[in-house]
């Protein structure tokens, strides 16, 4: 097992590492993840053992930071390297690549023309848990109003922070920017010079980072769900909100544009425009929640439904039946399809009909939030959290513009809601050879949408293959999204 064999390997240390690092391989057992026939035989496993505090690399009181990589490389795989920088904060890279990228076509032409490498990021915990130091997670129960779920959240993440500070751990060393030089090291360990760099989500953030300290190891970055450093108001609520407001508009303008969408909720336009609405006050509806003792009523704003059904309309599933909830909200009372009960809970905001059941947060997101912004931890919504880590804003480099002439391809999503669309427009102001492409009805992350996913392996192949010239794009065109048809009406 990796665990075994990483705390092993840090025993037989005294000091942190100082000298350059290597990478150590190690057989590719299911602690690195699942291989099919045809993975197996082209990966490496193995880990980069690195200082967890860079400042101060011989402090024989704190852990090193061992670091999970898997490295794909087939025999026609003669292309400049690409490290693929998974999103959260805190998600597994190598597990992100193995479930998300290499089954798609992207990750299929890839695997031909170039090594893949993928490592888990300092912080990360899975549940092979490869991880060494693990961080582990802490169990966030929704309550309402919010500042009811902190303390509870303030005080759990207080005693799992003295608990790793006891064992050589520090959690101010696990933020973004003690975690971009690992990306370094591992470029080095493989013994690679120059690199592509993938990044989705909040790995765009990371890519960037490491665009601005190591310019000259990169070749060119592709970045899809754009979070730059100096969006800082990524994933507030009222960006999210708003952002899912925007969803909604433009869900209503394709719906006009589909023949049958437009004749079935022809009056779709004047539901959201209702729910909408200033002076709306809270509305009272009924729905079943068999799991949670049946009928219930719950107050819910109309704002917050349609916040709600723009966030969730990423999902290809979701979006095809939002017009048919949104106009559900507007016309009835009692609630029929299990979707809409879904969404009244959310914007209701009532964690008594979710099944009681917290989610598990990796401690590492609350790191990075707080190291990367100035306002503190998004969902708490302040500092709290972050006093309670003992990990302070990074500073001005966490927030500041990144300036580069590397060649960059940025893809945005018009239904996405966490990364919108003007974070990429922001970000290429500065990007003196970038290129956009925007798949207008096409959830978050496109390269992993499976009705985009296609149209994305021809965008970036393009690019990579020609990165000084804007990539063929005329495909996004074909991507159209598939509407759902009324059956409430027609029910009796």
């Amino acid at each position: 097992m990796l665990v075994a064999a990483a705390s092993s390997h840090v025993a037989a240390q005294t000091t942190q590492v100082t000298r350059a690092a290597k990478f150590t391989e190690l057989p590719c057992t299911e602690t690195y993840g699942k291989f099919d026939e045809s993975t197996r035989a082209i990966a490496r496993c193995g880990t980069v053992t690195v200082p967890q505090d860079r400042a101060a690399p011989n402090n024989t009181a704190l852990q090193a930071v061992v670091l999970p990589v898997v490295v794909y490389a087939s025999p026609t795989a003669h292309g400049t390297p690409l490290i693929f920088l998974a999103g959260g904060p805190g998600e597994s890279a190598i597990d992100a690549a193995q479930q998300a990228l290499l089954d798609t076509p992207l990750g299929q032409m890839l695997l031909r023309e170039r090594p893949i490498v993928a490592f888990d990021r300092r912080g990360v915990t899975t549940d092979s848990h490869r991880a060494s130091p693990d961080l582990s997670s802490v169990e966030y129960q929704a309550r309402y109003p919010r500042k009811e779920a902190v303390a509870p959240l303030r005080d759990t993440v207080t005693r799992l922070t003295t608990f790793l500070r006891k064992r050589g751990v520090v959690a101010n060393n696990f933020t973004t920017l003690a975690a971009i030089e690992d990306i370094t090291d591992v470029i080095h360990a493989l013994g690679y010079s120059r690199v592509v760099l993938l990044g989705a989500s909040y790995g765009t953030r990371e890519a960037l980072h490491f665009v601005r300290r190591h310019r000259d190891m990169v070749e060119s970055i592709v970045l899809d769900g754009v979070a730059p450093p100096n969006a800082v108001s990524l994933l507030d609520s009222a960006t999210i909100v708003n952002a899912g407001r925007d969803v909604v508009s433009r869900l209503v303008e394709d719906c006009k544009q589909d023949e049958s969408c437009a004749a079935d909720f022809a009056d779709l336009p004047k539901a959201v425009a209702w729910l909408g609405a200033d002076t709306l006050g809270a509305l009272r509806r009924t729905a079943n929640f068999p799991d949670n003792g049946g009928w219930h009523t719950l107050g819910a704003r109309g704002a917050a439904i349609l916040s709600v059904i723009g966030m969730a309309s990423t999902w290809e599933a979701i979006r095809a039946q939002a017009p048919a909830v949104l106009v559900e909200f507007a016309r009835y009372d009692t609630l029929r399809s299990p979707l809409a009960a879904r969404v009244l809970v959310a914007a209701a905001a009532d964690p008594t009909l979710t099944g009681g059941h917290g989610e598990r947060v990796p401690l590492v997101r609350y790191i990075a939030f707080c190291g990367d912004r100035p306002q503190g931890e998004p969902f708490v919504g302040d500092r709290t959290v972050c006093d309670a880590l003992g990990v302070p804003f990074s500073g001005p480099e966490a927030i500041a513009r990144v300036t580069s002439d590397v060649p960059a391809l940025l893809i945005s999503s018009g239904y996405d809601a966490q990364t919108p669309v003007r974070f990429a427009d922001d970000a290429a102001r500065s990007l003196a050879h970038s290129f956009q492409v925007l798949f207008p009805m096409v959830g978050h992350v496109a390269i992993g949408r499976p009705i985009a996913m296609a149209c994305a392996a021809v965008v970036i192949e393009s690019f990579l293959g020609q990165p000084d010239r804007a990539p063929a794009s005329t495909c996004v065109s074909s991507i159209l999204p598939a509407f759902a048809p009324n059956r409430i009406s027609k029910e009796p």
